[in-house]
This record gives C-alpha cells, structure tokens and sequence, in this order.
C-alpha cells in the first residue's frame, strides 16, 4: 500500500514522502496514529499544503532566532 507520511517515521521514510509498506503496517499502525494517510491525488495536494506552512514555520523560527542572536 502505498501512503504519504504526514511525520517523520524511523526506518520508513520523512515527513512528505509517499512509500510503500505492507498493508497491515499501514491499516493498524499508520493510519490509526495519524502518521500517514493513503496516497490519492486529493491527499497530497493536502499534503503539500501542511508542508509549505511547516516549512513557513520553520523559516520564521529560523528568523526569530537570529534575530534574538544578534541582540545577545
């Protein structure tokens, strides 16, 4: 089956990325834990989305830490 992994899992792949893994791996494990969901067109359009604002989160954090950096 394969999913698009909505976090970074050990031993499986990073956050964004479709992978394939064994069925019951991902119906009793992934899915359940939200970790992943199944990767259809509509999801990783989803998923590209939660991706721009995390990378946006980042980057403004990234600022704010120089920012705070400079003034020490």
């Amino acid at each position: 089956m394969e999913v698009i992994l909505r976090e970074d899992v050990e031993k499986v792949g990073a956050r964004g990325t479709v992978v394939k893994v064994a069925d019951g791996y991902a119906r009793n494990y992934l899915l359940p834990k939200r970790l992943a969901v199944a990767a259809t067109e509509s999801n990783k359009k989803i998923v590209d989305q939660e991706r721009e604002a995390h990378l946006r989160r980042e980057a403004k954090l990234q600022s704010e830490a120089e920012g705070l950096a400079q003034l020490l």
